[in-house]
C-alpha cells in the first residue's frame, strides 16, 4: 500500500476532464491548447480541423468493432505508445456510445431488432458497465492528462417544490450521467458568444448547466485558457458571456 501525503498532489498534473458542446462548436479545436504532446482517439472522424497542429498525433478508432476492438487498442496505447504522450484524449465519447449500440444492433437476436437497428434492452444495461469501467481504467494511466470530449443535450430536471427546468448535460446515458461525471476532475460546458463569436467554458454547477471544476477556483475560462488550472476565481466577462 503506498500512501501519498496531499501536499505533494499537484491539481494540474495527471488530471482528467470532460468537455462538451453541440456538434461544431470548437470542442476538438479545444484540445490544441493542452500542453505537451497529444495522442488523439478519433472516435467521431473530427480532428481534420486539427491540421498543421506538429504536437498532436491521431488515431482512428475502427467504430465497426467498438466492444472488443476498442479495448484493445487503448491496451496498446498503454503497452506501447503512452510513455510518448503527456496527454491522451477520446474524441467523443457520444460517438463512442452509438458506435457501440449501433454494433449491438447488427448483433441483435431478433429479426425486427436487425432490421430496424435497434439493439437489445441488455445492451444498453450491458453499456452501463463498458463506458465507467473504461474511463476508470483510462484514469488508471499514470503520468498523463486525460480529456475526453462529448456532445451536448439537455435533461428535464424537477425541484421538490414541482418547478421544472431544462440542465444542459454532455450526451451520454443519463443512467450513467452523475457516475460518468464523478470520474473526472473537471466537466466544462463551451458555450459561445452570440454578440462576439468568443468561446468559453462554463465550470461551475447551476440549474442550466451540468459542470464541475476541483482543478482551480476559477467558475468560467475562455477557450484557449482551459488547461491553466489558476487558483484565481474568474468571473464570466463580456468575452464569453
Amino acid at each position: 500500500m503506498k500512501i501519498t501525503k496531499a501536499s505533494e498532489l499537484e491539481k494540474g498534473s495527471n488530471f482528467s476532464a470532460l468537455i462538451y458542446a453541440p456538434p461544431g462548436t470548437g470542442k476538438t479545436s479545444t484540445i490544441k491548447y493542452l500542453p505537451g504532446r497529444t495522442l488523439i482517439i478519433d472516435v467521431d472522424r473530427t480532428t481534420n480541423v486539427l491540421s498543421g497542429e506538429e504536437n498532436i498525433d491521431i488515431v482512428y478508432a475502427d467504430i465497426n468493432d467498438v466492444e472488443v476492438g476498442f479495448a484493445k487498442m487503448l491496451e496498446e496505447i498503454h503497452d506501447e505508445h503512452i510513455k510518448n504522450y503527456d496527454n491522451i484524449v477520446i474524441d467523443n465519447l457520444s460517438e463512442l456510445e452509438q458506435a457501440w449500440l449501433g454494433e449491438k444492433a447488427k448483433k441483435s437476436k431478433t429479426k425486427d431488432g436487425r432490421m430496424m437497428g435497434i439493439p437489445e434492452m441488455g445492451d444498453y444495461n450491458k453499456f452501463s458497465f463498458y463506458l465507467p469501467n473504461l474511463i476508470r481504467y483510462v484514469n488508471s494511466w499514470p503520468n498523463v492528462n486525460k480529456v475526453y470530449t462529448a456532445w451536448e443535450t439537455t435533461r428535464e430536471i424537477k425541484l421538490p417544490m414541482g418547478q421544472l427546468y431544462d440542465q444542459a448535460i454532455p450526451q451520454i446515458r443519463e443512467k450513467i450521467i452523475t457516475n460518468v461525471m464523478g470520474l473526472v476532475n473537471m466537466v466544462g460546458r463551451l458555450v459561445i458568444n452570440e454578440e462576439t463569436g468568443n468561446r468559453g467554458f462554463i465550470l461551475t454547477p447551476s440549474n442550466a448547466t451540468f459542470a464541475k471544476n476541483q482543478l482551480s477556483d476559477a467558475k468560467f475560462a475562455k477557450q484557449e485558457e482551459i488547461w491553466q488550472f489558476k487558483s484565481e476565481v474568474k468571473e464570466p466577462t463580456d468575452e464569453i458571456t
